[in-house]
């Protein structure tokens, strides 16, 4: 292999292994792409109006550690089963179920407590395909009626590190066939970004469906 193949892959290696971004939000709050680009930095900051206490809405999740919202195993190294840990450049899971709620007051009329006992985010990569999986669980009271939430999904590509690299070792010629398959189904941050708003999206209708329900005994009662 000639010099500058070998730069070529170096410099691709360090950039496919040291550019990975985390942004999981959830697409009602903040729509559009200029809106999210506006405000990211406000929530991630920690803005009060992001971080506001409402007495109408508690969020716990007991023992977060903001950096370690996304589990990422690469190709290289997931045979040792040694992988590392991102944070979400839009904050904490808490901090976007909060904002939710206090945006959309609205959406989820009454009282709710929401407990999040599990939130897993995770990308493993097999080399020959790459595994996005989540998981959340959660225990939430809405206005007085108790109620568990279990969430799980994943997907199974072809975007994975040894792939993009072997595409780039014929003098980056592989990449006419992989970046339009990279293209359809979206690289594994587009995948772990997707899965994570999926998640949150579905947990958000599930509380809407709570609120409605007990808003129509609370209006039986009167």
């Amino acid at each position: 292999m000639s010099y500058f193949l070998k730069s070529i892959l170096s410099f691709f290696l360090i950039f496919l292994i040291s550019c990975t971004s985390i942004k999981v939000h959830i697409p009602k709050t903040l729509s559009g792409a200029h809106e999210i680009q506006e405000h990211w930095m406000e929530v991630r900051s920690g803005a009060p109006d992001y971080d506001s206490k409402d007495p109408d809405f508690e969020v716990e999740f007991p023992n977060e550690d903001p950096s370690r919202f996304v589990y990422y195993e690469d190709g290289f190294t997931s045979w040792t089963g040694w992988g590392k840990d991102y944070e979400n450049l839009y904050g904490p899971i808490s901090k976007l179920i909060r904002k939710e709620l206090n945006d959309h007051k609205e959406e989820y009329p009454g009282k709710h407590k929401i407990i999040i006992q599990k939130f897993k985010l995770e990308s493993i990569d097999h080399c020959g395909y790459n595994q996005v999986n989540v998981e959340m669980e959660a225990d939430i009271i809405s206005s007085g009626k108790s109620w568990h939430y279990q969430f799980k999904d994943g997907i199974d590509s072809g975007a994975t590190d040894c792939m993009a690299t072997f595409a780039t070792l014929p003098i980056l010629l592989g990449w006419i066939i992989y970046l339009p398959y990279l293209g359809h189904r979206g690289s594994r941050e587009d995948q772990l970004n997707q899965m994570g708003r999926v998640a949150l999206l579905d947990f958000m209708e599930e509380i809407k469906k709570h609120s409605i329900d007990a808003k129509r005994i609370s209006n039986k009662k009167r």
